[in-house]
């Protein structure tokens, strides 16, 4: 490829991975500016146990972010996303297998994490259901119809697909473990930043210690483990963001089939 093309690849790619990167970026903006509208500190969160009466209250002022959320932010990002894939499908296909296999690799993997997760809130380990609560974030409705479930759900769903997306863009063709390490990131997030701490306390310490912390690292670990394995197998080409544009592999064999 000429050096026109490869930054032309390589500004899709960024661009790409910021349409899986900034909705999830500005949710957890949404949640600390809910948390602080309603008088609330990241230190509050950390030195006192939370209050089981402030989290409907809670819930429906993130709800007040998601109206706007989802028209003008995660609804736009997807449409780029789309756009960016059927383009580099017919132009740029190791592009094109990256947000495929990434997408899906990520949406299998959350099968997986929700095995073990919902196997955690049956034992009570978690404070309540996480997609459950997106659903009442996104509605505004506090009970678990099915139009609740249905939208938390999906876009739990969605999410997993999109740090699967993240992943690839970023990594490629990467060894699996890298894949661990990359569900242990989203970990180490979760425990530490909203909405968990909102209800337990980082890492689940106010009530839900070690049960939290033991089920999602447990949970984490089959996602990393899962999206490593898929993005080895599936992603075609070797390197990581950078590394994939240099000429190290000649264009042509980078998509040479494996022997059989």
């Amino acid at each position: 490829m000429n050096a026109r093309r490869e930054n032309r690849e390589l500004l899709l790619t960024l661009v790409a991975f910021g349409a899986g990167a900034v909705p999830i970026f500005m949710l957890l903006l949404g949640g600390m500016s809910a948390m602080m509208l309603m008088g609330m500190s990241m230190m509050d969160m950390m030195s006192r146990p939370p209050d089981p009466a402030m989290r409907e209250p809670m819930m429906k002022a993130t709800h007040s972010f998601m109206t706007g959320y989802i028209p003008f932010v995660l609804l736009p990002a997807l449409v780029v996303l789309g756009a960016i894939w059927f383009y580099a499908s017919r132009n740029y296909p190791r592009l094109a297998n990256r947000i495929g296999a990434g997408l899906a690799a990520g949406l299998i993997a959350s099968v997986g994490l929700d095995i073990v997760r919902l196997t955690g809130v049956a034992l009570g380990a978690f404070p309540g259901d996480m997609p459950t609560m997106f659903g009442q974030m996104m509605t505004g409705r506090m009970d678990t119809g099915a139009g609740v479930l249905m939208a938390g759900y999906a876009y739990h769903a969605l999410n997993g697909a999109t740090f699967g997306l993240m992943y690839t863009l970023l990594a490629g063709k990467a060894w699996w473990p890298w894949g661990l390490a990359w569900g242990l990131f989203f970990e180490l997030g979760m425990m530490t930043l909203p909405p968990v701490p909102m209800m337990a306390g980082p890492f689940g310490i106010y009530g839900f210690w070690p049960g939290l912390l033991v089920a999602s690292f447990i949970a984490h670990v089959v996602f990393g483990v899962v999206l490593g394995v898929l993005a080895e197998r599936w992603v075609r080409d070797k390197g990581t963001i950078v590394t994939l544009l240099k000429h190290d592999v000649p264009w042509p064999q980078t998509f040479r089939h494996r022997p059989a």
